[in-house]
């Protein structure tokens, strides 16, 4: 695969996506594997990126100073045990295999917990929504190896996915209420490269009323995508999602999941990507 606070720092709500493809420097986050051992109370050298992964993705409440220090304290283990619940893994407290399994997934760089989010059930809204329903939509440029018009033939099918179980419809118009662009790293919003896990974001998009969702250039994008390959359209259903107004799902098999592979094809909506969208719109 944060409301006002996200329009303060950057003018909008902006979610990124963080994969791992083999020209990108690996996740910092891979001394995971020396971490088991250790208890609340004890300390190792890596507890401090751990620190810095749950607090970027909202596992520390809203005014705890985070100490980034190598020591495993009390707000360490209360943020993994809050980590652990919302993506059903054993609540532990510990840096466990899988929990470390988890992490080490490529996955959303959107927080999934943010102080405007509502969860209900397994699927998380947040107060951002289209006051219609007829959307517009536009594709500027695309990446290599597709032309526009294939783009848009991606994208089509995905806005189709949501479509077909809401009332939104989505109609290609230049003056567009979402716009697709494909850029680099630095494109005058908020940079791709994620400073705390050392990797790029592969996309980026913004929750109504903008509309805007961008894609990293630097990906190897593709419609039957191999292992070092993202797949667009999975991609582009889950941007979607955001764009809508929805943040992440913990369910693993729910379109909203924040984490997924490269090569992985995962377009389909479930229940409880629908049953999200239609708790904020009442339809």
């Amino acid at each position: 695969m944060a409301v006002k606070l996200s329009h303060m720092l950057f003018g909008a709500f902006v979610l990124l996506f963080v994969l791992q493809p083999c020209v990108i420097k690996s996740l910092k986050l891979d001394s995971l594997q020396n971490l088991e051992q250790v208890q609340k109370g004890g300390g190792a050298s890596g507890i401090n990126q751990v620190k810095q992964y749950l607090k970027r993705y909202g596992y520390y409440p809203h005014g705890v100073k985070l100490t980034l220090d190598d020591r495993f304290d009390d707000f360490l283990e209360s943020a993994l045990k809050a980590y652990q619940q919302f993506l059903y893994l054993d609540v532990t407290g510990k840096i466990d295999s899988a929990t470390i399994k988890t992490m080490m997934t490529p996955r959303c760089g959107m927080p999934d917990n943010q102080g405007e989010s509502h969860l209900i059930s397994n699927y998380n809204t947040t107060n951002s929504k289209w006051r219609k329903y007829n959307l517009s939509y536009s594709i500027s440029n695309a990446p290599s190896g597709f032309k526009v018009n294939g783009v848009e033939t991606v994208f089509a099918r995905a806005m189709k996915s949501w479509a077909d179980v809401s009332p939104f419809k989505f109609t290609k118009n230049s003056n567009s209420d979402i716009k697709v662009a494909f850029y680099s790293n630095n494109h005058g919003d908020y940079p791709f490269y994620d400073p705390v896990t050392g990797n790029e974001a592969y996309a980026h998009a913004f929750y109504p009323q903008d509309g805007r969702v961008h894609f990293n250039t630097l990906y190897t994008w593709s419609t039957s995508p191999t292992s070092r390959q993202a797949d667009m359209e999975s991609i582009a259903v889950h941007e979607l999602g955001h764009t809508l107004g929805l943040n992440h799902s913990g369910l693993l098999s729910a379109i909203m999941y924040p984490y997924i592979d490269l090569g992985t094809i995962k377009r389909t909506l479930t229940q409880d990507d629908k049953d999200g969208l239609k708790a904020m719109y009442k339809y």
